[in-house]
Formats: C-alpha cells, sequence, structure tokens
C-alpha cells in the first residue's frame, strides 16, 4: 500500500510539473492532456492514501484490543468461576461489537469510492469534451491554413500578371533606356530642371519658356533615373510641338506625404475634352498633328503607371493643357 502511495505521488509531481510546462509554453494539446493525467492520478492518491489510513487505523485498534487483553489476563483468570457465562456473553457481545464496527467502517469506504468513482466519469467525460474541442479546433487551423493557401496562390497570380503588365507596357519606351537593377534615391527637383534645361533652345525657337517651381530646394524620390527624364522630356517635348504661340509652361512640384505631385501646365491653344481622354493612347494624334507617331505621351503613361502613380490630363479649345501626376515618394 505504501508502495503504490509512492507510485502515485510521483505521478502526481510529473503531470503537475507537465501541466505547468504546458501552460507555460503556450501548448494547449500538452497542458489539456497533461491536466486530465493530473487530476486522474491525484484521485487515485487520495483514494490509496483514504484507504491506507483505514487500514492503519483498525490495526491500530486490534493492537490496542490485544494488549488490553493481555494485561489484564490474571483479573478473568481470578473472576473465571464466580462469572463463568459472563466471558462467554462478553466474548459474544465483542465479536458482535467487532463485526458492526467492521461494518460501519466499511459502509463509509463504500460511499466514498463510489463518490470518487462518479468524480473520475465526469473527468473522464470533461477530457472526452476537450478532446472533442481540440479536434474542432484542429479542423478550423486545416481550414484555415487551406484558405492561406489559396490566397497565396492568388497573390502570386495577380502579382505575375501584374509585372507581365508592366514589362509590356514599357516595352514602348525608347531601346536605348535599360532599367537599373537596383534603384536610387534622387532629387526629382533636379532632374525636371536638367530637363528643362536640356530643351532650353528647342523651347525658345517655338516661343516657349519653361520655368520650374518647388517650395522645396530637395525633394527626394527612389526611382531609376533615366525613366523619370523620359517622363519630363516626353511632355515637355509635347508641349514644345503643339504650342503655337508664344507661352510658358509651369512644371509645379510638391509633396503631401508620401506622395510626390507634378503639375506640368502650359497657356497653349489646348484640346477640346474629347480629343484630351485621348492623349494618353498608344499612337494617338489629335486634331492639331504636326509630327511625330504618337508615343510620347504614351509612354509618359507607361513610366507613371510602372510606379503605381496615376496621371490626367485637363484641357479646353483655346485654354491651354494641364498635366497632373501622382507618384509614391518610395
Amino acid at each position: 500500500m505504501k508502495k503504490s502511495r509512492v507510485i502515485l505521488l510521483c505521478l502526481v509531481i510529473v503531470t503537475y510539473v507537465l501541466t505547468i510546462g504546458g501552460w507555460y509554453f503556450d501548448n494547449e494539446i500538452m497542458f489539456f492532456v497533461c491536466f486530465g493525467c493530473f487530476s486522474f492520478f491525484l484521485l487515485m492518491f487520495s483514494i490509496v492514501a483514504m484507504k491506507g489510513s483505514a487500514s492503519d487505523d483498525n490495526l491500530d485498534d486490534s493492537d490496542n484490543l490485544v494488549d488490553y487483553f493481555e494485561n489484564n489476563q490474571e483479573e478473568y483468570q481470578n473472576d473465571a468461576e464466580p462469572y463463568e457465562a459472563v466471558p462467554e456473553i462478553q466474548y459474544e457481545a465483542a465479536a458482535s461489537d467487532d463485526s458492526v464496527y467492521e461494518e460501519s467502517a466499511e459502509a463509509p469506504n463504500d460511499n466514498n469510492i463510489a463518490d470518487y468513482q462518479i468524480m473520475v466519469d465526469n473527468l473522464k467525460a470533461e477530457l472526452e469534451e476537450t478532446k472533442r474541442a481540440l479536434d474542432d479546433r484542429n479542423v478550423e487551423l486545416e481550414e484555415t491554413r487551406r484558405e492561406l493557401d489559396e490566397l497565396r496562390i492568388l497573390l502570386e497570380a495577380a502579382k505575375s500578371k501584374s509585372d507581365k503588365e508592366q514589362n509590356s507596357a514599357l516595352s514602348i519606351l525608347p531601346k536605348d533606356i535599360r532599367l537599373r537593377d537596383e534603384l536610387s534615391t534622387v532629387n526629382i527637383v533636379d532632374i525636371a530642371k536638367s530637363v528643362a534645361d536640356e530643351l532650353h533652345t528647342a523651347a525658345l525657337r517655338a516661343g516657349l519658356r519653361v520655368q520650374v517651381s518647388s517650395g522645396e530646394e530637395r525633394i527626394m524620390v527612389r526611382c531609376d533615373e533615366d525613366l523619370i527624364r523620359v517622363l519630363f522630356r516626353n511632355i515637355v517635348d509635347n508641349s514644345i510641338k503643339y504650342m503655337n504661340r508664344q507661352g510658358m509652361l509651369v512644371i509645379t512640384l510638391s509633396t503631401i506625404g508620401d506622395d510626390l505631385f507634378v503639375v506640368l501646365k502650359d497657356n497653349g491653344e489646348g484640346l477640346s475634352s474629347d480629343e484630351t481622354n485621348h492623349i494618353f493612347e498608344l499612337n494617338y494624334q489629335g486634331s492639331n498633328r504636326i509630327s511625330g507617331n504618337g508615343l510620347g505621351l504614351a509612354q509618359a503613361k507607361a513610366v507613371v503607371e510602372y510606379y503605381g502613380g496615376n496621371i490626367y490630363a485637363k484641357s479646353n479649345k483655346g485654354g491651354g493643357m494641364g498635366i497632373y501626376i501622382q507618384l509614391p515618394t518610395s
């Protein structure tokens, strides 16, 4: 009995430590399984301990009774003749008392065992319920994992499609433009001024004065410098071609948060609203066609969309042309 209690006590301690470990490492399965085992072993240890205590009490009572009769044996022998029938009666009464004692001692133990059995059954039911809950949780996790895999496949497909569209859009750029493998951080104000200086002579011949305006001397943008030069050069060149009178082209640069805003506005003859809606289409040439093949503004749009920006134009016949660009700075 003592050996069983020692073994159960060791199991109780081990499962308790494992339960604490499952809680500490946030392992739900380990925690619930070890907690169930801990509860079961603790219950069995309690039952064995109570049985052992009852057995020890019975042994102590028997030893005390034997000692009593041995110490008083002479007294019973001296009184045996006058009261010959008494020892038999007392013995029978004692035997009767022992049986009553045994019955009274066994009855509570039986009741306690029944109560403990009910507790064990309840713990088993709770463990089964916990196991079912964990199984349901595993099913939900598996469903979520499958949905994430499907979403990852869709994102990869969308990215591949976007890359193809970007490469297709950039295919219309001049052949001498080569995309750099690594982007650099450049001052876009300096690039705009450099393009204006580069086309200064052609602009003067057309009667156009180009002015770059910015509230900041430095607006740093992470990009391919050659692509940004194509963007500015094509729009300024378009104004030079279709100005048809002396005027001015103002390039305004500003930032709001992480976005760069560029406005290129001239005071030339402009276009009708219907024609303005088509100026970024490949090979489109409006009613004021002079020369060229309709690539300039289409290339400008391709550059803007490559960097995830937006571009649109606004014009009225005789009211000049305005082109508005939004680009992320990173």
